[in-house]
Parts: structure tokens; sequence; C-alpha cells
């Protein structure tokens, strides 16, 4: 049993070691450039073994943006659950920060690739255009204005900066940029009519 259990502790770091390494080289080289027995020298295992947990590198690029989506859309899913109060617009906007910081590191390669992203999850994308749609409805608060509305969608957007900054944990930390973004995302949404 121990034996099994390391194996699969193994398997989950080399996991993260395949993740981390095409995230550098699809954000620096970019997706198409990328290869997978590049991503596998760098992470020391053959292509072989990549193969064993990736059939593709779309199938990699889905693992990696997918878990940035899953997150996203745990955030979505809170929206129903209590109706909109100013203490809870800050709070679901704080979750909803929370997770861009979270996965940082992605965007580079979101937004570098954003053809091959869109590509690997084009089932999904109305669902998640949806799900955003209703965020943003949901924090411009009750009975909104078309005002009210695109101040909303402008306060996503500013937490959407963590993206494309390219500043990393080194330049600022993720307390600070949590703070700033969230200040800043809070006086878009004060300005709502109601």
């Amino acid at each position: 049993m121990q034996h099994e259990s390391g194996a699969r502790d193994r398997a989950r770091d080399t996991k993260a070691e395949i993740h981390r390494a095409a995230l550098e080289l699809f954000s620096s080289r970019g997706y198409e450039k990328t290869s997978l027995r590049e991503i596998a020298e760098q992470v020391g295992i053959t292509k072989a073994s990549l193969y064993y947990h990736y059939s593709s590198k779309q199938d990699l690029l889905q693992a990696i943006i997918g878990t940035f989506f899953d997150d996203i859309k745990s955030v979505f899913a809170q929206v129903g659950e209590q109706p909109w109060s100013p203490d809870r617009e800050r709070e679901l906007l704080a979750a909803y920060l929370d997770v861009v910081i979270k996965h940082r590191s992605t965007g580079p390669t979101v937004l570098r690739d954003i053809t091959a992203v869109l590509a690997a999850f084009d089932d999904q994308l109305d669902d998640l255009i949806a799900q955003s749609r209703a965020f943003q409805l949901w924090l411009a608060g009750p009975d909104p204005t078309p005002t009210d509305r695109v101040l909303a969608a402008a306060a996503v957007e500013v937490v959407g900066a963590v993206l494309s900054t390219g500043l990393d944990e080194s330049d600022v930390s993720d307390a600070e940029l949590k703070a700033i973004l969230l200040d800043a995302a809070g006086a878009v949404l004060s300005r709502k009519t109601n």
C-alpha cells in the first residue's frame, strides 16, 4: 500500500512539473511553437512519459487552463446562493479575484494564444460566457441600469488586470495585488446608480 501511495505522489509531482514547464514554455515561446518533446526535456522525462499523463498538447492545455475555468465557475455558482448586498458583492468579487490571482501564471498563455485556448474549450465557451454575464449582472445590483451593467463589466475587467500586468509575485505579492485590485474594482462599482 505504501508503495502505491508513493507512486501516486510522484505522479502528481510529475504532473505539476509538466504544468509548470508547459506554462513557462507556452508563455515565452507560444503554444504553437512549443513541442511536447521540449516540455518533456524541461521536466527531465521522456516524451513517452509525458504521453502517459497527456495524450496531446491540447489535452495538456485543457488540463492547465481547465483548472482555472473550474475555479472561476465555482465562484460564478455562488451568485444564485444569496441575494445581492454590498457586503456580498465585495465577498464574491474578492473570491473571483482570489481565483484570478491563484492562476496568474496562466495569464500570459491565455492572452498570447487565445486561439488555441478557444479551440481547446470550444464546447464549454458558451456556458462560461453565460455564467460570466450572469456574474456581471449580479454585480450590477438589483434593478440595474445600463450604466450599472457597464460598471459591473468594467469591475470584472479591472480584476482581469492580474493576467495582463506581466508582474509576478516577486514584483507584487498576492496580498498587495488583491488589495490594489479589490479597491480599484470597488471604486468602479461604487459609481453604480442603485
